[in-house]
């Protein structure tokens, strides 16, 4: 085994001269074998190797193993780092206990700038992560299983050990004579893993001596299909996909030329994408989800994926984003010759039309809508938000709801719910802004306009 370690290495540039090799060792046969292999490799090849061991402390035996560890260490000349697990949680503990040791491995490659980690996961970890994988998700991405190596913490990960099935590395172990101790919480049953380790495992390698091999065959050949697939998407993406801070949106027309095949890979990679920068997760019933809404003809709808997280499509357009802040509703009471700010995107104004109105510097390039007015338009009106049974009186003879109004201009829902209404007193409605004023408002031709209604919006 050593003999085709070294070459091995050597062919896939596990180390160089000068390299500095951080190996994360549990103390177990598989760890302890990564650790002598190393050490002889250094020696050879010159280049430095450190040891990082994270104490669970789940079990009796931890401290004396981590001890034991260091001992070993010491009389080996190898830099030792250790990390004890203090805030164990009540659940899901071994996802949590992952998290915690890779930002372990992180920080010290960082602080002791090291620039390749190695861990000692072999080739029944990777049988067994497959199995676990597809048992929980069936997801392509995750059943490809183990990396063989990949960047992390600035430099690299490499799993130099995957190539070996666990009668070899203990084989090894016990030729070398190697101090490794076992964790006997390995065999406890109720661990999804070891039920597989225990139980599933050993039936598949009686039944095919080579089910390690061909795992390790279907997993890169899983990589390799997911990196076809992520290439294909991110060029979809980059070209169709506007990002504004925290939300994601494109065309719906644009996305349903695509095969339904790549639809799901698209919005799986957005999907994939919002989760490593927003740390937020769209489930696969939510992928479903969205792929059948933006099946169906309706022209706007709602989903929420997350506590402040919703898909939005309205018309053509969809969007991922953060839920708006809702709004407290304001009403506002404006006297001719008023002005002020209605939000911090719209500011309005009633004006004598001799009048030059000082606008405040921020408004000045806003679009506008400068409406004259009636001489009969009140002396005092309210702007609010509109409410349901809203009507305007666009002509002497039609009077119409303003929530048809909005659906007749295609305006979307979101820009509805902020849709500001003028009304008189008598909550009389004189104007829809900045979308539509009743005849009441609107100066006559024969008029001689005293004022204006001057609305300032982005």
């Amino acid at each position: 085994m050593e003999r085709e370690f070294e070459q091995l290495g050597n062919k896939q540039a596990f180390w160089q001269q000068g390299s500095r090799i951080l190996l994360a060792v549990s103390g177990g046969a598989d760890s302890f074998v990564l650790l002598r292999l190393m050490a002889k490799m250094s020696l050879k090849y010159d280049f430095s190797i450190g040891v990082a061991h994270i104490n669970h402390q789940l079990r009796p035996s931890s401290a004396k193993e981590a001890q034991n560890l260091a001992q070993y260490c010491k009389e080996h000349a190898i830099s030792f780092y250790e990390r004890k697990w203090e805030d164990v949680p009540h659940a899901g503990v071994e996802e949590a206990a992952r998290r915690f040791r890779y930002a372990f491995f992180t920080e010290l490659m960082h602080d002791y700038y090291f620039d390749t980690l190695m861990t000692a996961h072999h080739a029944d970890d990777q049988l067994e992560t497959m199995l676990m994988k597809m048992i929980r998700d069936g997801q392509l991405k995750n059943a490809m299983g183990i990396k063989a190596r990949q960047a992390f913490a600035g430099g690299k990960l490499i799993r130099p050990l995957l190539p070996y099935s666990k009668e070899e590395i203990y084989d090894y172990a016990k030729k070398e004579a190697l101090p490794y101790f076992e964790d006997e919480s390995n065999y406890y049953l109720d661990v999804q893993r070891n039920r597989i380790r225990q139980q599933i495992t050993p039936l598949l390698k009686a039944e095919n001596p080579q089910i390690l091999a061909h795992f390790q065959q279907l997993s890169q050949q899983l990589i390799w299909a997911e990196e076809i697939i992520e290439d294909k998407m991110a060029a979809w993406v980059s070209a169709n996909v506007t990002q504004i801070e925290q939300s994601l949106s494109f065309k719906v027309s644009a996305f349903l030329t695509l095969p339904i095949r790549e639809r799901y890979f698209t919005l799986q990679y957005l999907a994939q994408k919002l989760k490593r920068s927003c740390e937020v997760t769209i489930t696969e019933e939510n992928l479903q989800r969205i792929l059948a809404l933006l099946k169906s003809d309706k022209a706007q709808w709602q989903l929420d994926i997350a506590a402040t997280w919703q898909v939005l499509k309205m018309y053509d357009e969809l969007t991922i984003g953060k839920k708006p802040t809702a709004n407290k509703a304001q009403t506002f009471h404006f006297k001719l010759g008023d002005s002020g700010f209605l939000s911090e995107n719209e500011w309005l104004a009633i004006v004598s039309v001799d009048e030059n109105v000082n606008l405040p510097e921020k408004v000045k390039l806003w679009s506008e809508i400068s409406q004259p007015l009636a001489l009969n338009f009140p002396n005092e009106v309210i702007i609010r938000k509109r409410v349901d049974g809203d009507r305007i009186q666009l002509k002497e003879s039609l009077r119409k709801k303003v929530s048809r109004i909005l659906i007749d201009k295609k305006i979307p829902n979101d820009r509805r719910e902020k849709t500001w209404v003028v009304t008189d007193t008598n909550n009389q409605v004189l104007a829809v802004l900045p979308i539509a004023f009743s005849y009441l408002s609107i100066a006559v031709e024969t008029d001689k306009i005293h004022y204006r209604l001057l609305y300032k919006y982005q």
